[in-house]
């Protein structure tokens, strides 16, 4: 890591960091309150109503709602700024701040926090109830007079829509086509909160494809027509297939089937059968790679199926995506990535470069420096039922955040 080339701003954030500290427990009833509202993908209305109301609350922000479902909250540096900043872009080029508003869970999904101490149980408390108690609490960071007065770049907040599973980053891939679209200045930078954690730099955005394998046939009676063609028998063909392949995944790569369902009643020869496939690979020629090994396991599933079949009678197979992620990556040395870890040894933490797949992945694979983070405290479970939060040293993961916006926003470096 660089020398650390922010020293000087470290004590002019010592006021606003403390009062991220004060605010802790109010961070973490906001953060329960969140958590206690459904928001499945496609389903956030109601979350995004209420965080748009919190980061409107005080009237500096501007705020609006796209349409798709984000919330937009934008603040502009004042006129009286004294960041040194670069003239050519710093009123128009903002840094954008992005944490998602949904979950994987289904709306009927029992959500009601249980608090043992610093401790919290309940589906989606950490991700991603975590990163918008703490997008509020920035907000409200920056409405007070000794950020203002250094704000150099505008600031845009948003809350994302369909960042989970199907939704493809819909909302994060709408607001980085918006702005293209409107001939807006291209983002200075993007950093997104998503769930617990305060020592890891996500800065290599994993391409993930998500594919529907479908298998169809004529089915019939499970006595009679024991020999017809099984799409059921051709899936588990597939799925054994997939678990060589997942077996023999290198670093940077792994495929799993993560869903199946097929079948029409106990006592026949289905005449469906379904299962999903997620790929992720860092290297696009892997990714290929993979992609082609199941198209070929499938192809060679609904053969066998055939060949053992008196008629010879074949399945009709196809393979769709359904989930499309570009990936990216910033090197090491890139000025984000070094702030980010240089914001992180300001908390006393050592820092960490992680790999993953959020809301980032967008704007890096359009050449747009990007990095996630975790918005403080730990937290394990996520994506299940059973997932907790634990607010110990929570807000030193806020301050951390803090520490990397007020340099992009006040400072200003060039992330050239």
């Amino acid at each position: 890591m660089r020398d650390d080339q922010l020293t000087h701003l470290w004590p002019v954030l010592a006021a606003p960091v403390e009062r991220l500290h004060q605010a802790c427990e109010a961070t973490l009833q906001r953060q329960i309150t969140i958590a206690s509202i459904a928001a499945p993908t496609g389903g956030e209305a109601s979350r995004a109503d209420v965080i748009r109301r919190s980061l409107g609350r005080s009237g500096i922000w501007r705020t609006s709602q796209d349409g798709v479902g984000n919330v937009i909250a934008r603040l502009s540096p004042t006129l009286a700024h004294t960041a040194p900043v670069d003239a050519g872009d710093a009123n128009t080029s903002p840094v954008v701040v992005m944490a998602h508003l949904d979950t994987v869970f289904e709306d009927d999904t029992t959500l009601t926090p249980v608090r043992d101490g610093s401790r919290i149980s309940c589906p989606g408390i950490g991700d991603n109830s975590r990163g918008l108690a703490v997008l509020i609490a920035l907000a409200r960071a920056f409405e007070h007079d000794d950020l203002r007065r250094l704000q150099g770049r505008p600031l845009e907040f948003v809350a994302s829509v369909g960042e989970e599973a199907h939704g493809n980053l819909r909302g994060a891939r709408h607001y980085f086509d918006a702005r293209n679209a409107a001939h807006e200045s291209r983002p200075h930078a993007m950093v997104a909160l998503d769930g617990p954690g305060d020592r890891t730099i996500v800065h290599h955005a994993i391409a993930s494809c998500r594919l529907r394998v479908e298998l169809r046939g004529a089915g019939g009676h499970s006595w009679l027509d024991s020999r017809t063609a099984n799409p059921v028998h051709a899936a588990g063909s597939v799925i054994a297939s997939i678990g060589l392949m997942s077996r023999a995944a290198r670093n940077g790569a792994s495929i799993a089937v993560t869903r199946m369902h097929g079948g029409e009643s106990l006592t026949s020869i289905p005449q469906y059968a379904c299962l999903d496939i997620d790929i992720r690979a860092l290297d696009p020629g892997t990714m290929r790679t993979l992609l082609a090994d199941v198209h070929r396991a499938v192809e060679s599933a609904r053969r066998d199926a055939a060949d053992v079949t008196p008629s010879g009678e074949a399945l009709v197979a196809s393979v769709l995506t359904i989930g499309d992620r570009p990936g990216g990556a910033l090197d090491a040395d890139h000025p984000l990535v070094q702030i980010a870890m240089q914001a992180t040894a300001w908390q006393g933490l050592e820092p960490q470069s992680a790999m993953a797949s959020t809301d980032a992945n967008i704007p890096l694979s359009r050449e747009i420096p990007a990095i996630a983070i975790g918005a403080g405290g730990t937290g394990g479970g996520a994506h299940t039922t059973s997932e907790w939060y634990d607010d110990t040293h929570g807000s030193r993961g806020a301050a951390r955040a803090l520490g990397i916006i007020a340099a992009l926003a006040c400072d200003a470096p060039s992330m050239r």
